[in-house]
């Protein structure tokens, strides 16, 4: 009877020892990806707030109206602006979608073809792009954000800012926990991890053990819900990701991983005092055994 006591006293313990680190490491995964997520989410949103607001400033300008000043010399005084605020460029388009620089009386080129521009034009609304290839050698990788001059771009024209990619991506590589942006399309834009530049995050989870909902249901949640977790295995390995909506219109959407691998750097003191407690269960439980194997003649093995 002692024996039996014993060893279910023993097995408790290390239930224990086993229970309190997988404990421990869900709540750090939960708690660290939340944390760089909203830390991201917030960098990225005020960011983006604030050239929504110095773009708006600068749309209620009067010399911004198509009668007031030439375009050449509208781009002029934006280069101005531009050399305060260190975007990739700021520029102004007419109502035919011509975009000026200073060193240009007639148009450079022209975004009628664009869909953000083609937007504006229908709703007057603020856009916010996906990331694109841009700059002289096309290899550039930045934002824009656009905004119709005094309310209304079919009469008027709009306004834009283009925003570098490495001004983003500083954002998230400040981050402890792997940190990536999502377009509109769910698709990673910006990340310290170029090899999942366009990755979907529907193909980062196909074929991945879910726990608690079906893929569909994810993707859904990612879409709709300003934030949450989605815990899954990436292989063997129980992982966690953060979500949390930018907000602004933007549909970007910052997502965080953090894995069982990442809380066992953080936790080793916890992992050493579990397997040294299992480890002196076993021996007590087996010690402890010791005197009945002897007296009922019992070998050790």
């Amino acid at each position: 009877m002692r024996t039996k006591i014993r060893g279910i006293c023993c097995v408790a313990v290390i239930l224990c020892f086993i229970m309190g680190p997988c404990i421990g490491f869900y709540q750090y995964c939960s708690m660290a990806a939340r944390a760089s997520c909203i830390s991201a989410q917030g960098q990225i949103a005020k960011n983006l707030e604030s050239t929504l607001n110095l773009l708006k400033v600068i749309s209620e300008e009067p010399w911004m109206l198509p009668e007031d000043i030439p375009y050449q010399e509208k781009a002029e005084r934006l280069d101005h602006y531009n050399e305060i605020w260190g975007y990739q460029m700021i520029r102004t388009v007419d109502t035919y979608g011509g975009v000026y620089r200073a060193d240009h009386e007639e148009a450079v080129s022209n975004l009628n073809s664009r869909e953000y521009i083609q937007n504006l034009w229908v709703t007057n609304e603020p856009q916010i792009t996906d990331v694109f290839l841009a700059g002289a050698d096309g290899k550039t990788l930045n934002y824009t954000v656009a905004v119709a001059v005094a309310g209304d771009a079919g009469n008027n024209g709009a306004v834009f800012a283009a925003i570098y990619d490495s001004e983003v991506r500083r954002a998230l590589s400040v981050q402890p926990m792997h940190t990536i942006l999502l377009g509109k399309k769910q698709q990673c834009m910006s990340g310290n991890d170029e090899s999942l530049l366009g990755v979907t995050l529907e193909s980062r989870l196909e074929g991945k053990k879910i726990f608690g909902e079906k893929l569909e249901s994810v993707l859904l949640r990612v879409k709709n819900d300003d934030s949450g977790t989605i815990w899954f295995l990436d292989g063997f390995v129980p992982t966690c990701y953060a979500f949390r909506n930018v907000g602004l219109d933007s549909g970007w959407t910052i997502l965080t991983s953090a894995s069982y691998v990442d809380a066992a750097g953080e936790l080793m003191p916890v992992i050493i005092i579990s397997v040294t407690g299992i480890l002196l269960s076993f021996a007590y439980f087996y010690i402890g055994n010791a005197p009945i194997r002897k007296y009922r003649g019992i070998p050790f093995k």
